[in-house]
């Protein structure tokens, strides 16, 4: 075995086992691992670089990752853990939950009664493209197009193929507001995902309280009135919250947290106001918006912001772990045994990636 696979977190104090195959076949069912009130949903990990999978297996392993996650949402509060986390044993394991309780539990409690579902609604192009060309200014385009000499039509067919596109647009904004401003008071938060074609007018992910669920069908019952029934509304969950709290695990590397550290001019250990002022100080003597007679390494100031960010992310992490790895008086332990025994716990909410077809941001 190349690990320990972790698929999510749950409140529970004793071992359980859940009747779902794992994404590695040589491991044919899911259990848990307990630390101080909180589980990690786990199991075998398969002996792949996750990073590195071709697209079409990685899409099979998320598969099987989401299979479990939502299996296990069927009996506990759950928190989805980012897919192609793997820790090296057990001990790793209720490190992660007895050093993340301050940050896991209150998120657990949050998301408790809540669930995801994904919306999705499109409608007939073909539809669209027939209202839009019967618009007075594209018929009028049109008939330019089609009556200009065969050589000199070719910029008014752009111009009459922005100007088709920009009426899509608009009438897609105006479904996608509507629908998304009569959702918003069920829902407890909201997500947009990208637009994969022009068939579809809105790809949302959407909190709603357990008891919402009905509150919600009546909207979308309404919402389908109000259009004539000619957008199809396609729900698929409830799913664990994925989209608004996904937990996130790192096992920081001395050799990077040392070099920041060297990088910064730091010590042994600091305290955060200190990262900061050091950043501060150092960016300002080597910013490359200072003169050329000041023989600045252009890349000196990449180089002192990755490192700040990597010293800041350890520390906010130490610091939500109950300031594991801090000093009472010194700060931040950056000493090989604090880095190796730290591990680093966040749950993130989805980056908003809502985009328009075509690329269109």
């Amino acid at each position: 075995m190349s690990g320990i696979y972790v698929y999510a977190i749950i409140p529970a104090a004793q071992p359980k086992q859940f009747d779902v195959a794992g994404l590695w076949p040589a491991d044919p069912r899911v259990g848990t691992i307990c630390g101080d009130g909180l589980a990690a949903v786990v199991g075998a990990a398969p002996p792949v670089d996750f990073r590195a999978l071709p697209r079409e297996d990685a899409v099979r392993h998320l598969i099987a990752h989401q299979r479990v996650v939502e299996a296990v949402m069927r009996t506990a509060p759950t928190l989805p853990v980012k897919f192609g986390t793997t820790l090296p044993d057990a001990a790793a394991v209720v490190s992660l939950l007895v050093r993340g309780k301050a940050v896991l539990a209150p998120r657990l409690a949050e998301f408790s009664q809540h669930v995801q579902i994904e919306l999705i609604v499109s409608w007939s192009l073909d539809e669209i493209l027939r209202e839009v060309a019967a618009e007075e200014a594209v018929a009028r385009l049109k008939a330019a197009v089609e009556a200009a000499p065969v050589g000199a039509a070719n910029d008014l067919k752009i111009a009459l193929g922005r100007l088709v596109k920009g009426a899509i647009d608009r009438r897609r904004e105006c479904c996608r507001s509507r629908i998304l401003a009569a959702l918003g008071p069920i829902a407890a938060d909201m997500v947009e995902n990208a637009l994969m074609d022009d068939r579809m007018v809105a790809n949302v992910a959407l909190l709603l309280p357990e008891r919402a669920s009905e509150a919600f069908d009546r909207r979308l019952a309404q919402l389908d009135e109000e259009f004539g029934h000619r957008l199809n509304f396609r729900c698929v969950g409830p799913l664990p919250p994925s989209s608004f709290a996904t937990v996130e695990v790192t096992l920081p590397s001395f050799a990077v947290v040392d070099r920041a550290r060297r990088a910064l001019h730091l010590g042994a250990s600091a305290k955060l106001m200190d990262i900061k002022s050091a950043y501060r100080r150092l960016i300002r003597q080597n910013h490359p918006d200072r003169s050329a007679a000041a023989s600045v390494d252009a890349g000196q100031a990449a180089q002192l912001t990755d490192a700040y960010k990597t010293l800041i992310s350890y520390a906010a992490a130490l610091a939500a772990a109950s300031g594991e790895g801090a000093l009472a008086d010194g700060g931040f332990r950056f000493d090989r045994g604090a880095v190796e025994s730290a591990i680093l716990v966040a749950v993130r909410r989805q980056e908003l990636r809502a985009s328009r077809p075509g690329g269109q941001p």
